[in-house]
This record gives structure tokens, C-alpha cells and sequence, in this order.
């Protein structure tokens, strides 16, 4: 069996015709550009066309298209919410693609960032094999796929897993109002900030960022973490605290058989997995800790490519559809 997946990201729409056995046979990727509405639908379609041409005419094994989209998506919603694209708000993505002659007899589904990269660690990486997993990405912003008895969750507005939003703090700050407690201490942006309020919070400081200009970016805390630098250890020793107690509370409330890291920040916190599951422990259900594994993605960046393209696959999708 084969399928197309088709990454959309904020700059850019990578696409791939891919073999059920993970093996990619074609790729396509373009820049958006100043693209927006309608013009991303073009440069989509314009991909997914180019894909389909290597396939041979009346392909039977072809069973159909994926769409990541950054922003709020599910294989159950009409519309599709990207915040990052001009003209993106309750776009009916899928009806519009469905109007293109050649894709009118083709099954097409879209699904959120965060639940593409669970589906594709699932399909093709580290969680293949369970049906009880949650795929945490940690980049700009911090967001999580949750897979329940081989169900992806999506929740009645398809929000389900904005858990850049979990309040790990009290009491509520107004600073937390627009990325959520999580995501603005432990995301990529999030350590950013908070070395900018170690800066302010003390003054006397004197170590490797005591001149630096700001932002001070995520990478530079990790490399400076090993030389022994306050602000560094002060960061990351609180991200690692913060994911810690996410993962405690996915436990306690799903009861995971892997949870797995991913995004650009992991990455270079990959080391601390083992630190962020004994933080974890102080918090979660404690048989239900003792069940879960923590691991890195295996696709790394191709996880939202991979989990786009193994939609049309998910035999639940097909059940809940009919």
C-alpha cells in the first residue's frame, strides 16, 4: 500500500509518496513564499499532483492523502485553523482539495501537527506496536499527540493536546495568558525567556551570558550547561523539572506505554530523559510510572511527514467516516 503525506509548516509544504513499509519513493518540497489562502491550496494540490505522477495509472495499493496542518485540524473537523497562514481561519481545506477533478475519488484527511507526529512515531518509529502512547514536541512552542487504546484523541473542538497550556504553577501570572504556564518556561522560546528573567532577577550575575545580546537563544543555554554556568543550570534544571511533571500528569491520566520526545529543543535535551522521568516519578500514579518508557523520536523532523501519510491508513479513521 501506498500514500501520500503532506507536511505543512508555516515557510514551507513538504510532501512524499511513501510505501506502507516506511520506504519513500518521492519528494516534493517547496517554499510558501508570501503565500497565502487559496495560493497554499494551489502549491498543496501542485504538490500532491507532482507526487501522483510517479504512481502508475489506476494504482490499486494508492489508498490516499494526509495533511499535517500547524494549527487545529482533525480527520472529524470541516474546517482547518492555521495561525500562521493569512486567509487560514475555519478553512474548509479538505472540501476545496476534494473540488480538484483529479482528487475528487481520492480519500483525503487532515489532522493537527502534534497528532501527525504521534501517528508517524506510531506507524514508523519508536511507538510502533502500541496503542497506548503520547508524542510530546518541544520546539517554538510545546504541543502533544495522545493516543488512547489505538484512538488518536481530538476532543470537541479539535484542541485536544494543547499542552503548552497545562498549569504546572501557582499562582496564575497574566504573563502566562497568551502560551500557557508549560510552554512559557520549557518551550524553545520558553528557555529563552526564562534566561531573560534570570538577567533581570540577578543582576550581580557573571558568567557567560553576563554581555551577551538578547535573545539569548535555547542552543546556546545547552552548550553553555556542561561549562558549569549558573544561568544555564537554573534553566534547564526548571525545564526539566516542568517536563518532568508533564509527563507525571500524562501517566496518571492516560496511562502511556511510551512517551516519546521530539521537536527541535529534543535535540540536545535528549540527555536529560533520564532526569526527566525521575522528576516524573515524585509526581505520577506510581504503578502507572513504572509502565512507561521515554525515548527520543526516530523520525526527527519527518515524524509530521510520516504521520500525514499513514491517515489514510488508520482503520478507525475509515470506521468513524462510514
Amino acid at each position: 500500500m501506498k500514500t501520500i503525506g503532506i507536511d505543512l509548516g508555516g515557510t514551507k509544504v513538504k510532501g512524499a509518496l511513501i510505501n506502507e513499509d516506511g520506504s519513500i519513493l518521492s519528494e516534493h518540497y517547496e517554499l510558501l513564499g508570501n503565500r497565502s489562502g487559496k495560493d497554499v491550496i494551489a502549491l498543496i494540490t501542485h504538490t500532491i499532483e507532482r507526487l501522483m505522477s510517479h504512481l502508475p495509472k489506476d494504482d490499486t495499493s494508492f489508498k490516499g492523502i494526509g495533511i499535517c496542518v500547524p494549527g487545529i485540524a482533525s480527520p472529524y473537523r470541516k474546517t482547518v485553523w492555521a495561525p500562521n497562514i493569512p486567509g487560514w481561519d475555519d478553512l474548509p481545506l479538505v472540501e476545496h482539495l476534494k473540488n480538484i477533478p483529479s482528487l475528487k475519488k481520492i480519500s483525503i484527511y487532515a489532522d493537527s501537527d502534534r497528532a501527525c507526529c504521534l501517528r508517524g512515531e506510531v506507524m514508523y518509529g519508536n511507538a510502533a506496536g502500541t496503542g497506548n502512547a503520547v508524542f510530546i514536541t518541544v520546539g517554538t512552542g510545546i504541543g502533544a499527540g495522545i493516543m488512547v487504546d489505538e484512538h488518536v484523541l481530538n476532543g470537541v473542538g479539535s484542541i485536544a493536546g494543547a499542552t503548552g497550556w497545562m498549569a504546572l504553577e501557582r499562582p496564575y501570572k497574566e504573563k502566562f495568558k497568551s502560551v500557557g504556564c508549560f510552554e512559557y518556561y520549557a518551550s524553545g522560546n520558553g528557555l529563552s525567556r526564562s534566561a531573560e528573567e534570570y538577567l533581570e532577577e540577578n543582576p550581580s550575575y557573571q558568567g557567560c551570558f553576563r554581555n551577551q545580546s538578547l535573545p539569548i537563544k535555547s542552543e546556546e543555554i545547552f552548550d553553555h550547561y556542561d561549562e558549569g554556568d549558573s544561568l544555564s543550570r537554573f534553566v534547564l534544571h526548571q525545564a526539566i523539572e516542568l517536563w518532568g511533571m508533564a509527563v507525571a500528569n500524562y501517566v496518571s491520566l492516560f496511562n502511556p506505554e511510551i512517551i516519546v520526545f521530539g521537536g527541535g529543543v529534543f535535540g540536545p535535551a535528549v540527555r536529560f530523559l533520564s532526569d526527566i522521568f525521575q522528576e516524573a516519578k515524585k509526581w505520577a500514579q506510581p504503578i502507572a510510572i513504572n509502565q512507561i518508557t521515554l525515548k527520543e523520536s526516530a523520525l526527527k523532523g519527518n515524524a509530521a511527514l510520516y504521520g500525514a501519510a499513514a491517515l489514510p491508513l488508520d482503520k478507525h479513521i475509515k470506521e468513524n467516516k462510514s
